[in-house]
């Protein structure tokens, strides 16, 4: 059984187990905010099992941190996940101008495209409507703050596969996928 950990700006942050989910309820680090119909026995009693736990402290943990990245050859194939922006290609990736250099071009994210060999070629110091070539997107510098998340862990991602579906008892919580819009 799953355990879904949010903050308390109700952000879904992570997965826990049963028993990761019962000691965060004791130690009064979580208020549940949604449990189970089953239970868990001990010599004590009888426990409701959590379902949904809203972290309060975890507010300092997830949080915007400044982010400084260089325009180099390496970040602009990272900004462009390393595919051409002209044609989706991901094989012999090189560095475009939008505006050639020869006609002003600069140096800029706004006016550099991962771009194939062969895309690049074709379009030359060509300005895209000239050389009738559209861009995938268009190129920005990249946000300068970046949202710190804590990552599942292994066996979170193990439960889920397993488990083959959302809680019913999550769906309250999480966003609904646009299929079920």
């Amino acid at each position: 059984m799953l355990y879904l950990i949010m903050t308390i700006c109700a952000r879904p942050v992570n997965v826990v187990c049963w028993r990761r989910a019962i000691c965060l309820e004791f130690m009064e680090k979580a208020d549940v905010l949604e449990y189970y119909d089953q239970t868990v026995n001990s010599p004590s009693g009888s426990f409701y099992i959590p379902a949904v736990l809203r972290v309060p402290h975890l507010l300092q943990v997830v949080k915007r941190r400044r982010i400084k990245q260089n325009l180099s050859r390496k970040n602009i194939f990272y900004r462009d996940a390393f595919t051409c922006q002209y044609c989706s290609s991901s094989e012999n990736l090189t560095v475009d101008h939008v505006l050639s250099i020869a006609r002003g071009g600069e140096w800029k994210w706004e006016n550099l495209v991962t771009a194939c060999a062969k895309c690049n070629s074709r379009k030359g110091q060509k300005t895209l409507e000239e050389a009738n070539m559209k861009l995938i997107k268009v190129p920005k510098a990249p946000k300068e703050y970046d949202i710190l998340a804590i990552p599942l862990t292994n066996s979170a991602i193990k439960m889920l596969k397993m488990r083959k579906g959302m809680p019913e008892e999550w769906r309250q919580y999480l966003s609904k996928p646009s299929s079920e819009s």
